[in-house]
């Protein structure tokens, strides 16, 4: 029996200022954290924002917060969920990330059912009775989004896939908030 997926939730986000925070909980089958790690506010100065110019934000979504978090993870996720489109094709030492937003519409089948969209994503079924998702990965690895699609129908057995995001976003506003206690 295949091992069960632990995915992780990462979260990256840019405030009005040009602040970078991220958190990145790894979750079991059932939606159970494992390990949360976040970082501390990263704001690039104007030298920095000067040097490296357009790359700036992949830099710091990626090699700053990604790759700290991943880092300084105790239990090793097996896939990495984001909404963020700017990370799809980030390296994540050897774990696939994999963008997960809603498909807005109605069910298509049955769990493990897919449908091609004009995006390049997948529209896919991973619960009864839910709106499918939308999974996108690195556009040229066809077996990776094999796989991540078949971990997302084994999560949905146990949980709702996208919910344990939005547990990281409400805990980055406690942590902004000096409440994280």
């Amino acid at each position: 029996m295949a091992t069960a997926p632990a995915p992780g939730y990462l979260v990256v986000r840019v405030d009005d200022a040009g602040t970078y925070t991220g958190g990145l909980m790894v979750t079991d089958e059932h939606g159970l954290p494992l390990d949360f790690r976040y970082t501390d506010p990263v704001t690039p100065t104007r030298l920095q924002r000067a040097l490296y110019g357009g790359v700036l934000d992949r830099y710091l979504r990626t090699e700053v917060v990604l790759r700290t978090l991943v880092g300084a993870l105790e239990r090793r996720p097996t896939l990495i969920l984001t909404e963020d489109e700017a990370m799809l094709d980030a390296e994540a030492a050897g774990v696939p990330v994999a963008l997960v937003s809603p498909a807005n519409v109605a069910p298509i089948g049955v769990p493990g059912t897919r449908q091609d969209d004009p995006s390049g994503a997948i529209v896919l079924q991973v619960a009864d009775d839910e709106s499918p998702l939308r999974l996108r990965v690195d556009p040229g690895d066809g077996p990776t989004r094999d796989r991540v699609a078949e971990d997302l129908v084994r999560l949905g057995r146990g949980m709702q896939v996208r919910e344990p995001a939005e547990r990281v976003h409400q805990a980055l506003d406690l942590i902004a908030a000096g409440e994280a206690d």
